[in-house]
């Protein structure tokens, strides 16, 4: 994606669900991983 057209969609509700899913998956995966990092 073009730098520009990125900053722009920023706050779009569409790339904040997309970010937010994405560290959820990320965060998910490393619990897997590393179980005894759960609090």
């Amino acid at each position: 994606m073009v730098k520009e057209e990125k900053e722009e969609n920023m706050g779009s509700v569409e790339f904040q669900v997309s970010s937010l899913t994405n560290k959820i998956r990320r965060l998910a995966s490393h619990l897997e991983l590393h179980k005894k990092d759960f609090l």
